[in-house]
C-alpha cells in the first residue's frame, strides 16, 4: 500500500516523537552524569548542564567498579555460552522431530516463560545454599541459564524451522552423519538466530538484579546493577556518580545491539512466525 505525502509526513512525525519520548530519559541520565553536585538540584532544571565535567565518571570509575564490571562480563559471557548451546541443542530436535513427547516438552518450555523471578527465585536459592554455591559464580550462572533458556529454545526453534531440511537430506544423502551436518549445514545456516539470542540472553543477564542481589552478599562478587547501589545511602543519593556508573553500565550492552540489530530483529521475526 502506498502512502499519500501527508500519510507519510504524519508517520514520519510521529516517529520522531515516539523517539523523543523513548531517548529522552537516557539523554537526561546523560546530562545528570555531566553536572556537577550541585546542579542536578538547580531552579529552574537545565536539559544540558551549564558546566560539564567529567568529574562524576572519574569518581565512579574506582577499583570496585571495576570489580563489578568483571564479575559480570564472566557471569554474563558464561550464561550466554551455556545458553545459545543448550538451546541450539533443544531447538534443532524440537524443529526436526515430531515426536508427541517432544511436543510436549515444549509446551512446558513455553510454559515456563509465564512465570516471574519473583516467583522462582525462593526455590532456587534453597537449591543454591543446599548445594552450597551461594556466592559464587555457578549460583548465578545457572539462575541466569534457567530463567533464559526457555526464551532461547523457542526463539532458536522458530528460526530453525525456516531452515530447508532438503539441504540435510542432500547432505545424509552425500554420506555426511548427523554430527557433521548440524556443524557444517545448520549452525552456520542458523547464524543469525543464534547472534539474535545470544543478545537477547547477554542484555537479560547484564541488567538482572534480583538474582544477583540474593545470591550475593559480599562486595567482591556483586555485578554491576548491585554495585549501584553504593551511589544510594542512608542520608542522600549521589545522582551524578548514579549516572556516570549507569551511562558505564549501559554502553556495552548498547554498542553490542547497534553492531547486531540486524541479526536481533531477523531472530525475533523468525521465532514471532514460526511454530
Amino acid at each position: 500500500m502506498t502512502l499519500t505525502p501527508s500519510a507519510r509526513l504524519a508517520l514520519i512525525v510521529c516517529q520522531i516523537a515516539l523517539a523523543i519520548f523513548v531517548l529522552l530519559p537516557f539523554f537526561w541520565m546523560l546530562s545528570v552524569s555531566l553536572k556537577p553536585a550541585t546542579e542536578p538540584f538547580a531552579i529552574p532544571a537545565r536539559l544540558w548542564p551549564e558546566n560539564p565535567t567529567l568529574e562524576n565518571y572519574v569518581t565512579a570509575f574506582r577499583p570496585e567498579f571495576r570489580t563489578y564490571f568483571l564479575n559480570s562480563l564472566i557471569v554474563s559471557g558464561a550464561s550466554v555460552v551455556i545458553t545459545v548451546t543448550l538451546a541450539l541443542l533443544a531447538a534443532y530436535s524440537f524443529a526436526r522431530r515430531t515426536l508427541l513427547i517432544l511436543t510436549a516438552l515444549m509446551s512446558l518450555v513455553v510454559l515456563a516463560q509465564m512465570f516471574p523471578h519473583s516467583a522462582i527465585i525462593i526455590p532456587i536459592y534453597k537449591m543454591m545454599r543446599a548445594a552450597d554455591l551461594l556466592n559464587t559464580y555457578a549460583s548465578l550462572i545457572i539462575a541466569y541459564v534457567s530463567v533464559t533458556l526457555p526464551v532461547a529454545i523457542w526463539m532458536l526453534r522458530g528460526f530453525l524451522l525456516k531452515l530447508p531440511v532438503s539441504l540435510e537430506e542432500a547432505a545424509a544423502i552425500d554420506g555426511a552423519g548427523p554430527l557433521r551436518v548440524f556443524f557444517e549445514i545448520v549452525v552456520p545456516l542458523a547464524r543469525p538466530g543464534i547472534i539474535a539470542t545470544a543478545v537477547y540472553v547477554l542484555i537479560v543477564t547484564w541488567q538482572e538484579f534480583l538474582f544477583a542481589l540474593s545470591f550475593t552478599s559480599t562486595r567482591e562478587m556483586r555485578t554491576l546493577p548491585v554495585g549501584l547501589n553504593d551511589f544510594i545511602g542512608q542520608y542522600g543519593i549521589r545522582y551524578g556518580e548514579l549516572m556516570a556508573s549507569s551511562v558505564m553500565v549501559s554502553l556495552p550492552v548498547i554498542a553490542v545491539f547497534f553492531f547486531l540489530q540486524r541479526y536481533f530483529v531477523a531472530g525475533l521475526t523468525a521465532g514471532a512466525v514460526k511454530g
